[in-house]
This record gives C-alpha cells, sequence and structure tokens, in this order.
C-alpha cells in the first residue's frame, strides 16, 4: 500500500489541500487567499503557484449556532493537560447551516475571492493546467439538537428525545443530504470560472457510536450520497489505534479521501510523525501537518516545534 497519490485525474489533479476558516469572525477575502493561491518571493510579488485545493471550515456559524461536534471544557488546548471534550450544547440548527452556505458564496468573499484570485494571477503566470479545487465542510448533525427546522415539510430531530436512535440518525442523514444539495445547487449557480466544487468535509476527527448517536451508520450512507452526485467525501482523523483502524478500509464505507493528524503539536510525548506516517502509508492515506500560532501549552516550544514538524 502507498500512501494518497497526489495528482490523480479523479481528484481534478490534487496535490496541495489546506484547510480555511476558523471561527465566526474568520472572513478570508482576496488579500488572505494570495498568500496561498501563489507563492509570493521576498518582495510579496506572485512567482508560483501554491494550493490548488481549499477546504471550507468553520466551527460556529454567522449566527452563533455550533456547527463542530464537541467543545473542550478543560483549561488547556492539548491532551497532556485537562483537556476535555463533550457534545456542544448550542448545535446549529437549519438556519445555522444555510447562514453558513451563504456566508461562503457571499461577494467579495470566500467563493467569489478565491474566484478572483485565481484570475488575477492567471495574469502573471499564464493559465492554470486545471481548475481549483473547493471542498465545503459539512456540519456536524448535533445529538442534542432538538428542532433543527424543517427539511422537506418535516422538522427534524437529532436527539433521542422522544424516539430511539435509528430515527434520530435517520433525520440527522437527511439534513447532511440536503446541505450537500443545497451546495450543489448554489456553486452551479455563481458559475465560477476557475473553481471546481471536489466534494465535502467531515469535521469530527473520529466516529462515535453510543446508546444515543451512531456516526457510522450516518457516514457510511452519507458515503453513498456523496458518491452518487459523483463528489468525493474527505476526512482528517487525529492519530489514535481507534481512528487508525477506521482507516484499516475507509475508502470502501466512510470516505474517499483521508489525511492522519499525528498529533504531533499537541503531546510533547509525541517526538516525530514517523508512527503515523507509516500507519497512514499502509492505508492509503495522507497526513496532515497541523498547527496553531497560539498554542503554547503544555510544549511551550511552537516555535521550534513547528520547524521540526516540516522537517
Amino acid at each position: 500500500m502507498t500512501y494518497f497519490q497526489p495528482g490523480r485525474k479523479d481528484y481534478n489533479y490534487m496535490k496541495q489541500f489546506i484547510l480555511v476558516g476558523g471561527k465566526a469572525k474568520d472572513t478570508w477575502g482576496k488579500d488572505a487567499f494570495s498568500r496561498y493561491v501563489t507563492h509570493l518571493d521576498a518582495d510579496g510579488q506572485t512567482d508560483d503557484w501554491m494550493f490548488d485545493t481549499f477546504a471550507f471550515w468553520h466551527n460556529q456559524s454567522p449566527r452563533g449556532g455550533s456547527l463542530y461536534s464537541d467543545i473542550n471544557i478543560g483549561t488547556t488546548r492539548t491532551g497532556e493537560g485537562n483537556f476535555f471534550a463533550v457534545p456542544v450544547p448550542n448545535p446549529g440548527n437549519r438556519e445555522d447551516w444555510l447562514s453558513v452556505l451563504d456566508w461562503y458564496f457571499a461577494p467579495d468573499v470566500f467563493a467569489h475571492a478565491l474566484d478572483e484570485v485565481i484570475d488575477q494571477a492567471e495574469q502573471k503566470l499564464g493559465k492554470r493546467d486545471h481548475k481549483v479545487n473547493l471542498v465545503i465542510t459539512i456540519p456536524y448533525p448535533g445529538p442534542l439538537q432538538t428542532k433543527f427546522g424543517k427539511i422537506d415539510g418535516k422538522n427534524l430531530n437529532f436527539s433521542v428525545k422522544g424516539q430511539n436512535r435509528d430515527q434520530a440518525t435517520r433525520q440527522r442523514l437527511t439534513a447532511c443530504v440536503w446541505f450537500v444539495d443545497e451546495i450543489i445547487k448554489r456553486f452551479k449557480q455563481e458559475n465560477y470560472k476557475n473553481l471546481n466544487l471536489l466534494g465535502f468535509y467531515w469535521t469530527f476527527e473520529t466516529l462515535y457510536k453510543s446508546w444515543d448517536v451512531d456516526d457510522h451508520w450516518l457516514l457510511k450512507e452519507l458515503h453513498k450520497e456523496i458518491r452518487s452526485r459523483d463528489k468525493k467525501f474527505f476526512w482528517i482523523p487525529f492519530w489514535s489505534s481507534y481512528n487508525v483502524h477506521l482507516l484499516d478500509d475507509y475508502q470502501n464505507y466512510y470516505f474517499d479521501c483521508a489525511f492522519l493528524q499525528p498529533n504531533y503539536m499537541f503531546y510533547k510525548s509525541i517526538t516525530d510523525v514517523k508512527d503515523a506516517a507509516h500507519a497512514a502509508k499502509q492505508r492509503n492515506a495522507g497526513v496532515e501537518m497541523e498547527f496553531y500560532a497560539s498554542l503554547d501549552e503544555p510544549i511551550g516550544v511552537k516555535d521550534e516545534r513547528i520547524k521540526l514538524h516540516f522537517h
């Protein structure tokens, strides 16, 4: 087995994949994209292409509802401290999901800004051989959400309140498929010159199953739906024995392409990425490089550690 190979035709020749976004107020415009679409020389001038695949991701909608799965109620940001995750208490509803969709396709930001930056870069570097890929994050359908809103005339409830797990999971799937279709429809309407909608990203870094949540069944069915629309499904799990096990046959069940997040930036006890890289290579996955500029505990040597990460 080998790493997931870059430059595949069925992935529109994807080579460099980057997550952009973050918190609810983190808007990306042309200035932000210009630093990632192209490489800038010492004088700040464009001299070559850089990332060819951009995944839009936010943990909160512009309206305030959470689009992510869990929240840390500890005081540290890494697993070696007292990091402790629980389901988000304010999972987003239909209006939250729509608001982030509207945001991504609003004038002058996100998709529009990315499209324009590519256009401007081509004037200097020449026409690209292939369009730049766009990947959109599917919001996590939080299991504490009892009043998501109406889809096809039915009020959706993602929790087991008043119903069983199977009923809740099917309604979570309904919402995710609706969001996928809304993204595809909106993307076609915008008719971007330089962008290709490659697929969708699942933001939760593991798969959860308990008496009230079944992400395994949800993702197996969602994967089928996304494939039937000729799109790809992406995942970036964190390094753990459980997640590595999930990667054993992931392309036949859950996702089309995965990148293993090696936890190197979050655990001082992890001194390199060799084990994670080996596990990814054995399972036809890639390796993600993740770094937070503000992260200084418990490692406390963030600048030096990121240099080692790249080497």
